[in-house]
């Protein structure tokens, strides 16, 4: 949320392009927060009131935010703290999430894996830059 939030400062574009992006990961996320507590309590319920409760994180940090920070937020500023959480969420997904790729998966399939999902995502992201949000910048 706070990403999406300090991108829309940033642009409109940038800040829509990492919106889509973000709802499209919180879909996995969402099933690997419900599935283990169904198959811990046996209760669809409480698996989907937990997703829904972790999803609703995002959207509350953006409207805190945008509470705390109505006006406009210095260019260098919003730059540094989308700087650091990227760095956040770079050294998360190779310190903790390749390890255990590499363990489930193998070296080769989990390399190649990581390899695709960054095509997928730079195509995904120049389609839209190209096609939907041309306009906005």
């Amino acid at each position: 949320g706070v990403a999406v939030f300090l991108a829309a400062q940033k642009s409109p574009a940038i800040g829509l392009s990492l919106a889509i992006a973000i709802a499209l990961h919180n879909i996995p996320e969402g099933v690997g927060v419900a599935l283990p507590i169904y198959f811990a309590t046996g209760s669809r319920l409480k698996g989907l009131q937990a997703a829904a409760l972790s999803g609703l994180a995002e959207p509350l940090a953006v409207i805190l935010l945008a509470v705390f920070f109505p006006g406009h937020i210095d260019e260098r500023l919003v730059d540094c703290m989308l700087a650091g959480v990227g760095g956040i969420m770079a050294f998360l997904s190779f310190h903790e999430l390749l390890p255990l790729a590499f363990q489930h998966a193998g070296k080769s399939l989990a390399v190649g894996c990581l390899l695709a999902g960054m095509g997928i995502m730079s195509l995904n992201l120049h389609l839209l830059n190209t096609y939907v949000l041309g306009d906005l910048h």
